[in-house]
């Protein structure tokens, strides 16, 4: 018996009266991923990033304050008749151009009034944002298939542990029939022996059942809180049903998009970086100066006061950005070859999908119709047996012909689910 036989109803005890799960109430709890919950702070983080972007159009005011100690203060030659009209010619005397003490506070201004690379670099941001935005579908996508199919492990599983345990509790009656055929003489010893073994059989394969249900519950509850959760609401029908709406958007190739027109901006972005850029700075303050330590004196402080407009005009740039440029541009070319190959295979893929489903829909009807026979023949077998027209060990061959023909369809169920969700 194959253990990954997936399905139905929760059939765990609990101590308090419980909830039922449908499938569409366990797509609501997307959210509570992880890994979803994770792409969205990384979604948002991003979004503050462009803001910080944006907020560099702003000019930057800071005040700028210092306090210095010239420890030796530096002495520089000048010509001795700048001070002295008498002095003799070529003659120089050594002079201070500092104090001890030196401090100077102000307000300092600073603004980028032309930078070529900010809005490419504000477009490139929100690129950024969208393909966050994109892997957190592609994170619920991925989450809703695994989650469906853990769901859909429950309901198999129920449904293979209910079945085992009507199975053998009908068991139990047979082996009391054969027991009582026995001590009535109209049965061998082997047979009841053998009746009493098979038994046992069944009572290892409900434990089994049992333990494939419970290994079920827990994959389940890695996508949701079961704690609450008494039965599962959602048959294999209904699955199929509300899967038909299922997103199978290919977010591969969507992100491969985003990535391309990321390069084309880095490439706007190089060619951009050749133009000339303008800065504004600008300073209001005073500056003191003194051999003594009294910054309370006014007379000490003098006005300083500036403001400038730098260009900046880049010329190796024109020389050594090649490289770079024609980098970006077989990137971009790579990324055309993966997106026109992805899109083929998709295409193949979904062809052989659909002939696979097909198949898999005309395989499941016929295990459908095997079932419906064995059922047929389980019954009346079960009949000539009470009857004592066929041993034990018949009817025995019976039972599992028929609990195979339920294991071929619950797989064959799964496999279709599978199938559409992929």
């Amino acid at each position: 018996m194959k253990k990954i036989i997936p399905y139905i109803l929760l059939a765990f005890p609990f101590s308090v009266q419980g909830q039922t799960l449908s499938i569409e109430q366990l797509w609501q709890n997307a959210n509570q991923n992880l890994k979803y919950q994770q792409n969205q702070l990384q979604s948002r983080i991003a979004q503050q990033e462009l803001l910080e972007i944006k907020t560099n159009r702003i000019p930057v005011f800071y005040i700028d304050a210092n306090l210095q100690r010239n420890l030796i203060i530096p002495t520089t030659p000048v010509p001795a008749i700048a001070f002295d009209p008498n002095a003799q010619e070529g003659a120089i005397i050594p002079l201070k151009f500092a104090t001890k003490w030196s401090s100077k506070a102000g307000v300092q201004v600073e603004w980028n009034i032309f930078n070529p690379t900010r809005k490419v670099e504000e477009r490139q941001k929100e690129l950024e944002i969208q393909k966050s935005e994109l892997d957190q579908q592609l994170t619920l996508q991925n989450w809703k298939k695994d989650a469906t199919l853990a769901y859909a492990s429950i309901v198999f599983a129920t449904e293979q542990y209910n079945s085992t345990q009507e199975d053998t509790q009908f068991y139990e009656e047979l082996v009391s029939i054969s027991k009582a055929r026995y001590e009535a003489g109209r049965e061998l010893s082997s047979s009841y022996i053998a009746a009493q073994q098979e038994l046992e059989r069944h009572n290892i394969q409900v434990y089994e059942a049992w333990s494939v249900l419970k290994e079920a519950d827990q994959e389940l509850r890695k996508y949701t809180n079961l704690d609450s959760i008494q039965q599962l609401s959602s048959n294999f029908e209904e699955i199929l049903r509300n899967i038909q709406g299922f997103d199978n958007t290919n977010y591969d190739i969507k992100s491969l998009e985003v990535d391309k027109s990321i390069s084309e901006l880095q490439l706007a972005s190089v060619r951009k970086q050749l133009l000339p850029t303008l800065t504004f700075n600008g300073y209001l303050g005073e500056q003191y100066f003194s051999n003594e330590l009294k910054l309370a004196r006014k007379e000490e402080w003098f006005g300083n006061s500036f403001v400038n407009l730098a260009l900046r005009i880049p010329l190796s740039g024109y020389f050594t950005s090649q490289p770079t440029i024609r980098k970006i541009s077989l990137n971009a070319e790579l990324i055309d070859k993966q997106i026109q190959e992805i899109t083929r295979n998709e295409e193949i893929d979904n062809t052989q999908n659909k002939l696979k489903i097909s198949a898999a829909e005309k395989k499941l009807e016929a295990y459908k119709k095997i079932e419906t026979l064995a059922l047929q023949n389980k019954q009346e077998q079960q009949e000539a047996y009470k009857a004592g027209r066929i041993l034990l060990t018949d009817y025995s061959q019976v039972l599992m012909s028929y609990k195979k023909a339920k294991q071929d369809v619950w797989q064959a169920q799964y496999d279709l689910l599978k199938l559409l969700i992929d």
